[in-house]
């Protein structure tokens, strides 16, 4: 009972305080043991994400439709969320995330015809486990996770383009866009560790998808755009260091590339 009002207590704490980031597996890395509950603070950047070729259906105030083909790279967009981690038995751990997804550039690209928007605040969420496959005794382990994140209805405002630096605004264009999108995780680790430090690399798969639509409106009428895309690259490769500071605190630093370009900074309690 104590144990169960300690996890309740902790996820209201870290739900109310409501910054940090869970964007990858780590925080910390490492598996804790049965009953303990981990709670962290994680932000993550993403220097850099992108999308495979597209089509981008339009539909027009007169009634026509027509297709472009397009790509997009997300750039700049930060991952700040709290995380609580439970270990169910030694060798299993489940977690949940809850924060805010701040910052973002969306660059949309066709030939002649760039566009930039940026990405505003929105609520993010994230669910996962982690799994212990093996570990020795001289502190080298295997570890398998699954991580799905999410967020929705997230706008995209001051879209410019990028060819001659103006506003759709000034262009005459009223805008209203918005998105869905969905990340699911799955990674293998190799960590070893010597004392306090836990240093890893992984590899594993990622996957995004956006979910797209929108309006642009002028005093001639208006366009409506709807699509779907995923991310381009589908494999993952990261390293990473949970660093051991002593009276139950984790520190977690990561890397992540090929399918994103992502830095993580984490800090996590452990009772």
């Amino acid at each position: 009972m104590k144990r169960l009002l300690a996890f309740t207590l902790s996820a209201i704490v870290v739900f109310i305080a409501g910054a940090a980031s869970a964007q990858e597996l780590g925080n910390p890395a490492k598996l804790i043991k049965k009953g303990q509950i981990d709670v962290g603070l994680q932000g993550t950047l993403i220097i850099k994400q992108s999308f495979a070729d597209y089509d981008l259906n339009r539909a027009y105030s007169n009634g026509t439709h027509d297709t472009e083909r397009k790509s997009a790279d997300f750039e700049d967009d930060g991952f700040y969320m709290a995380t609580i981690t439970y270990g169910i038995i030694d060798e299993i751990n489940v977690f949940a995330s809850l924060g805010l997804a701040d910052g973002g550039k969306w660059i949309d690209h066709q030939a002649g015809n760039d566009w930039k928007g940026d990405l505003e605040s929105q609520f993010v969420w994230a669910v996962g486990a982690k799994v212990k496959a093996l570990e020795v005794d001289n502190g080298f382990g295997v570890e398998v996770g699954a991580q799905y994140l999410r967020y929705d209805n997230r706008k995209v405002k001051n879209w410019r383009k990028q060819e001659t630096g103006q506003t759709a605004s000034q262009l005459g264009w009223n805008t209203n866009d918005k998105f869905d999108y969905w990340q699911a995780d799955f990674v293998l680790n190799t960590y070893w560790t010597i004392g306090a430090f836990t240093p890893y690399v992984g590899a594993g798969l990622s996957f995004s998808n956006v979910n797209f639509k929108g309006r642009w409106t002028n005093q001639n009428g208006w366009v409506g755009y709807d699509s779907s895309f995923d991310n381009e690259n589908k494999f993952s490769a990261l390293v990473g260091l949970d660093l051991d500071l002593g009276d139950h605190f984790k520190v977690n630093l990561q890397g992540t590339f090929i399918s994103r370009t992502a830095v993580t900074l984490g800090i996590s309690y452990c009772f």
